[in-house]
């Protein structure tokens, strides 16, 4: 394993760290409580470079690996929970599969606009009755003619579905004689006929980052926009949510970073019993602990992120790494659900209050071991692997 960066990587990091400082964390608090980020943050993280760093550099990106995203996620979590989830849903879960699946033409169309930040993309795979369940869903496409689809369907708890300008959606596949042909991606502008949303819905935390369902009533989608072959579907999902449980693997690093960051401060600052709270052992423990849960869950992270890009090179995709990605998942949400609590319990009751930034963190954080598959779902993953 080799975990170092090239020195222009490291300059990418460490520049990346001022950005998020100066432009994305002051906005974090007031985005909570407006229920969005600024959509100027897509166009700024574009041309940040973040957006593209998976990306070829023939649309923009950046050609970077999984390592050096890892870290600027990382990053980009510690400032802001909400712009991570809406910029990594338009960037990652719906620029990465036409990376990986799409033809040139798709490339060419589609993802100079993602990365850039000029336009917004969204994955729909959830419905009101198939979350963890895919092979479940009952989103229909039906060709109807030589070159045309309709899709009709539901999708539910999708981020960035009421603000989004492209949905890459998964349904099953119809074809003109009624036979069901396997689950299916199709590339959906959202501005065509018979496709409404929902309001932005209430959410315990990641508040910034809007959440929402998507109707689709016979939507005419051009068999054009058909993500790799008709069936290739539910392989192209678990490649892409493997890619998404390590996201938010990093996503939990930047929260537990956080965490650790304003306790020290805090406990540095409060007295009680005339002396500053972290020279008590029960404050001290605490600190122990998050530290300790922060440095076992970076390297486990950085390991997984390293054997990914190890397999990018070789032209290889991430399903040989499904168990790695579903512990290290598991992992890192739980003992970033851990920090959190800790880190309210050393601020006390000002850990209760919006005023402080761990408050934010203990709400967020929650979304780590539902979404891209539940902890309960990830065990079935990890074990499965075990015994293959």
């Amino acid at each position: 394993m080799d975990f170092n960066l090239s020195r222009d990587e490291q300059m990418f990091i460490e520049s990346f760290h001022d950005f998020c400082k100066r432009e994305i964390f002051p906005f974090a608090e007031e985005s909570d409580r407006k229920k969005e980020i600024p959509r100027s943050h897509f166009s700024k993280l574009g041309k940040s470079g973040y957006i593209g760093l998976m990306h070829e550099e023939e649309f923009g990106g950046q050609n970077g690996g999984a390592l050096l995203s890892t870290l600027a996620m990382e990053v980009i979590s510690e400032y802001c929970g909400s712009t991570f989830f809406s910029v990594g849903a338009s960037g990652g879960l719906f620029g990465l599969p036409i990376k990986h699946f799409g033809n040139s033409e798709q490339k060419r169309r589609y993802l100079p606009e993602i990365i850039s930040g000029e336009k917004i993309g969204c994955l729909a795979v959830t419905e009101p009755e198939s979350g963890s369940d895919v092979s479940s869903i009952k989103t229909v496409a039906r060709k109807m003619g030589k070159d045309r689809y309709y899709l009709s369907g539901q999708k539910t708890y999708i981020t960035n579905a009421p603000n989004a300008d492209y949905s890459l959606v998964l349904a099953r596949a119809i074809d003109e004689t009624g036979s069901e042909k396997g689950l299916t991606h199709f590339i959906v502008p959202l501005d065509s006929k018979g496709i409404s949303r929902s309001n932005p819905m209430d959410k315990m935390g990641l508040r910034g980052s809007p959440t929402g369902a998507l109707f689709f009533d016979s939507v005419e989608v051009s068999e054009e926009n058909v993500l790799g072959k008709i069936g290739k579907g539910f392989r192209q999902t678990m490649q892409t949510f493997n890619a998404e449980r390590l996201s938010l693997a990093a996503y939990s690093l930047g929260v537990m970073r956080a965490c650790l960051q304003d306790s020290k401060s805090f406990a540095r600052t409060r007295k009680s019993f005339g002396k500053s709270i972290y020279q008590h052992q029960g404050v001290a423990f605490m600190l122990a602990e998050i530290y300790t849960k922060l440095e076992a869950s970076k390297w486990m992270t950085y390991n997984v992120a390293w054997e990914t890009e190890e397999l990018e090179k070789e032209g290889k995709g991430n399903m040989k790494l499904a168990g790695k990605c579903a512990a290290c998942k598991f992992f890192t949400t739980t003992s970033a659900r851990e920090a959190t609590n800790l880190a309210v319990q050393i601020h006390g009751g000002a850990g209760f209050m919006d005023e402080y930034r761990v408050s934010r963190l203990y709400r967020d954080i929650r979304l780590g071991e539902i979404g891209g598959g539940t902890s309960e779902i990830q065990k079935l993953i990890i074990s499965g692997s075990l015994m293959k």
